[in-house]
């Protein structure tokens, strides 16, 4: 069995077939390194709010969250076109994965700022927003 079939004798298709290899391992993995950074910080955000007794969101709007952030900039990673410069780069190691280089622990990196982001971004809210037992909101004002 072949690793690759020819459907010419033209070395340029199998230069193509490298890139477009090459495009797809690329994007698959933005798209990894996207999804698995958000949803880290979404679980450290609802972890700590949980262990520091504030109301945490519904489960429908965690799910909400997910679909609105996640599927259409997932779609637009997926779809991207070849980078610049991406046939100058060595090729992978046959052991190499979606999270190597570096992807592990970018997804770790964003996924916790995320959640530090978001808990400051509420708190700031509790302390400076309108609050419900606030008399001008009560009357309309």
């Amino acid at each position: 069995a072949a690793d690759m079939v020819l459907a010419d004798d033209n070395f340029a298709t199998i230069v193509e077939a490298g890139k477009q290899g090459r495009k797809v391992f690329s994007n698959i993995q933005k798209a990894i390194l996207y999804l698995m950074s958000c949803n880290v910080g979404e679980v450290l955000t609802v972890f700590m709010m949980t262990m520091l007794g504030w109301d945490i969101l519904a489960p429908v709007q965690l799910l909400w969250i997910n679909l609105v952030t996640d599927t259409l900039p997932a779609i637009a990673l997926g779809v991207e076109p070849v980078e610049d410069g991406i046939m100058k780069r060595k090729p992978r190691g046959k052991k190499s994965n979606f999270f190597s280089g570096g992807v592990a622990s970018s997804i770790i990196y964003q996924g916790i700022l995320e959640g530090i982001l978001v808990l400051g971004a509420y708190q700031f809210g509790l302390h400076v927003g309108p609050h419900i037992d606030n008399p001008a909101l009560q009357h309309g004002d």
